[in-house]
């Protein structure tokens, strides 16, 4: 029997497909250093264009974050108000909630890294995990000793692959890898030095098993596929079932995503690749060069011409001439525009995320709460909510909180019109393009009104007011009657 190629370290097809297919949006997320870095891969060197040329124009770009942007504005949108769980009296899990990876960070900003790493990738996973239990212990000596469970959040990058089945018509983790970096127990007392572990688990016998594999502590991320892991440490948990959620934003199948910011990265491409060639003829035309015809002067015989304040040239015929030569610049202006409306499609393509993906507007109220609803930022948000609150079981059950309330607010309030001023949004409603509802409803997003106001109610409100007005006289026809009765 050949012996086979695959180790605890490869990579599955399924994450490498991933990881290929979102690569550009990473690459461009990391801004203008590390896309100068990839060279040739984003930026096309021209033909007959010199490395020396090449390496000029590929420094002298600079990129417009498009993606980075959006990403930000989302998450923005989402956590405009912390994510924290709705029931907070007499609630045990708070506590846990405060200090949620046990690296001091919350709720909140724990979910805002596992969104934004799901908004580029497509997909990201909370690992619930409690330390090593020797013994049998209850759950107050657990509590006592500080063994309290707690979430990690791994990136597509950190997971190496995994298996599952279908069990009772629902598809069940049966194995799952991760990569990770943990301090060496045996190090030198100043030495930051990392190993390289790789954590199985899987299920054995019914129980949850972990094996830790450990390597050179130089195999990190980018050599994840190369050999040399040997077993560490193996131990059996309680655990029945493998407690890794995953996060996802377009979902394509069971643990499996595609990045929704796809046509963006196309767009920003774009814009990198025009702005570059922008930048490069702007420079050429901010350039010009000294033109000499018949002037008697040969390269041969100066060796280099200078020119210079002190410095003249003698004519020898009357053919001789000079003169600057410069590009128009006319092209520059055009690229100008082009840029200003592939950013204009960036923006748009963010907006789509916050509007509604089908059928046509109404002009009610209730249309706009639609909206909200079926937007594809709204999933996400749903997405997110149902990846936390089944993590937040998980830790209740470890921590032996039977009764706690897992459900977890995520917020859902947010408009495509947030990005406008008040002025701007009332000029919007003076030219009939939203409704009253609408329009009431922003002033509340912004401040402008008090948040007890409900667009609704103000609606009928208005209503009601407008046919009493129509039962008194106008003020002025009740002048001429009162000037009749002083007569």
């Amino acid at each position: 029997m050949a012996q086979s190629s695959f180790s605890v370290s490869t990579v599955s097809g399924a994450v490498q497909a991933m990881l290929n297919e979102s690569q550009r949006v990473v690459d461009v997320d990391k801004g203008g250093p590390n896309m100068r870095k990839q060279g040739v891969k984003y930026l096309p060197q021209f033909p007959q264009e010199t490395d020396e040329d090449y390496d000029a124009r590929l420094e002298s770009s600079s990129l417009f974050n498009g993606v980075n942007k959006f990403v930000e504005d989302a998450a923005g949108k989402v956590f405009q108000q912390p994510v924290s769980l709705k029931e907070k009296e007499n609630n045990p899990l708070i506590d846990l909630t405060k200090n949620i990876d046990l690296e001091g960070r919350g709720l909140s900003n724990f979910a805002n890294d596992l969104f934004n790493a799901g908004m580029l990738r497509g997909i990201s996973f909370v690992m619930v995990d409690a330390p090593r239990r020797e013994g049998e212990l209850t759950v107050g000596q657990a509590q006592a000793m500080g063994m309290r469970p707690s979430m990690s959040y791994l990136a597509l990058d950190d997971v190496l692959g995994w298996k599952w089945e279908n069990i009772n018509n629902s598809p069940v983790l049966t194995q799952f890898r991760s990569f990770e970096q943990v301090e060496d127990e045996g190090r030198d007392e100043f030495s930051d030095e990392l190993v390289s572990q790789i954590r199985v688990q899987d299920l054995y016998e019914g129980k949850v098993r972990v094996r830790l594999y450990r390597g050179s502590s130089k195999a990190y991320v980018s050599g994840m596929n190369a050999t040399g892991y040997a077993i560490h440490d193996e131990y059996i948990t309680e655990q029945t079932e493998i407690m890794v959620a995953p996060f996802y934003t377009e979902r394509t199948a069971f643990f499996t995503a595609s990045s929704p910011l796809q046509d963006l990265v196309e767009v920003n491409l774009a814009h990198w690749r025009l702005q570059s060639d922008k930048a490069n003829c702007l420079h050429k035309s901010l350039t010009p060069l000294l033109f000499l015809k018949n002037m008697g002067i040969e390269a041969s015989e100066t060796g280099e011409l200078i020119v210079s304040s002190g410095y003249a040239f003698a004519a020898n015929g009357d053919s001789s001439d000079m003169r600057w030569v410069e590009i128009s610049g006319s092209s520059i202006a055009q690229a100008r525009i082009e840029l200003k409306d592939l950013e204009f499609q960036m923006q748009a393509m963010g907006l789509q995320l916050v509007i509604s993906k089908g059928g046509g507007n109404t002009a009610t109220g209730d249309a706009i709460d639609e909206q909200k609803q079926n937007s594809r930022l709204g999933i996400y948000a749903d997405n997110l909510k149902d990846c936390l609150e089944t993590a937040m079981g998980w830790m209740a059950d470890l921590a032996g909180f039977a009764n706690a309330n897992i459900e977890v607010f995520v917020n859902k309030e947010y408009s495509a019109l947030n990005h406008l001023s008040m002025d701007q949004v009332r000029d919007m409603f003076t030219n009939s393009v939203i409704s009253k509802r609408t329009y009431i409803a922003e002033g509340r997003r912004r401040g402008v009104l008090d948040e007890s106001i409900d667009a609704n109610d103000e609606s009928e409100l208005i209503i009601e007011e407008g046919v009493e007005f129509i039962d008194f006289p106008e003020p002025e026809k009740q002048q001429p009657q009162q000037l009749e009765a002083a007569e």
